[in-house]
């Protein structure tokens, strides 16, 4: 079971962007490294879900390996909770240090653009070694995503337009996701790469503007506890109707219709039995 939770190359992807944005955002920001994990600890590990999700449906020419492959995704979002969880516990512990800075002058510009960097450099490291970067381009929950910005952009106030790109991309995310699984009832395997990419491209902006977000707004205006519960929601649904196991239901019915296959068999089988000892009769 231990060996089965340990996987190196999740921890490092995971581990590695944190821990250097804690280390940045401390010097460069004066912000406690507890407030980076409780804020991007779930957004982060929901993104690595993504790109795992993105990959392994692209490559579904073995059905054996689904089940493998969810798995080690959620190895990948069970180490993010597990940091965000010491972010948000560590705050009750040490209140007097768990500060967010007062005003942007107080932030150095190298501090945001530092975590940045690295975030997309692993970002686009772990892309192209888990299926390659062309499977995570797709014009249609691109463009979704990108209008759906710029509509809040173009409608909201100045004073509130952090909040609102965050719950812009949040809405992106939720159009992309409804768009997919239209597409994909319709049964076009498209859909399936709408609703994560979409999603994808939604965590991936909003990791970057809660960054960003110190130097050129108020980081409080992103609600990152909120819109934490907000991701796992849109993730939570979309692994539900694709990556959802069998229910106790459908295990009762597949098992009546195996007996009833079974039954069936047999009474063939007897029927076989019972022509040819009729057949054996009008020959003779």
């Amino acid at each position: 079971m231990i060996d089965m939770l340990l996987n190196p190359v999740l921890i490092l992807i995971i581990v590695l962007p944190l821990t250097i944005a804690c280390i940045a955002m401390y010097q460069g920001a004066g912000v406690h490294w507890s407030v980076i994990l409780k804020d991007l600890g779930v957004p982060l590990g929901l993104l690595m879900c993504f790109v795992g999700f993105v990959a392994m449906a692209a490559n579904m020419s073995d059905p054996s390996t689904i089940g493998h492959g969810t798995g080690v995704m959620l190895i990948a979002f069970l180490y993010a909770g597990a940091l965000a969880s010491i972010g948000y516990f560590w705050g009750f512990k040490s209140a007097v240090f768990v500060r967010v800075p007062h005003t942007s002058v107080e932030v150095k510009w190298w501090g945001p653009a530092v975590s940045v960097t690295n975030f997309l450099v692993i970002l686009v490291w772990v892309m192209d070694d888990a299926g390659g970067l062309y499977n995570y381009f797709s014009a249609l929950p691109l463009s979704v995503f990108a209008i759906t910005a710029l509509v809040a952009l173009k409608i909201s106030d100045r004073r509130n337009v952090i909040h609102a790109l965050s719950q812009s991309f949040l809405l992106g995310a939720m159009f992309n996701v409804l768009i997919g699984l239209i597409d994909y009832y319709f049964e076009n395997k498209q859909g399936l790469e709408t609703a994560l990419l979409g999603v994808t491209y939604a965590l991936i902006a909003y990791i970057c503007l809660y960054f960003l977000t110190y130097k050129i707004g108020d980081p409080k205006k992103l609600e990152a506890p909120l819109m934490n519960w907000h991701w796992l929601e849109v993730s939570g649904f979309i692994f539900f109707m694709f990556l959802a196991p069998a229910s106790l239901k459908e295990e009762m019915l597949n098992i009546e219709s195996e007996e009833a296959e079974k039954k069936m068999e047999l009474r063939i089988q007897e029927l076989e039995r019972k022509l040819d000892l009729l057949s054996q009769h009008t020959t003779q």
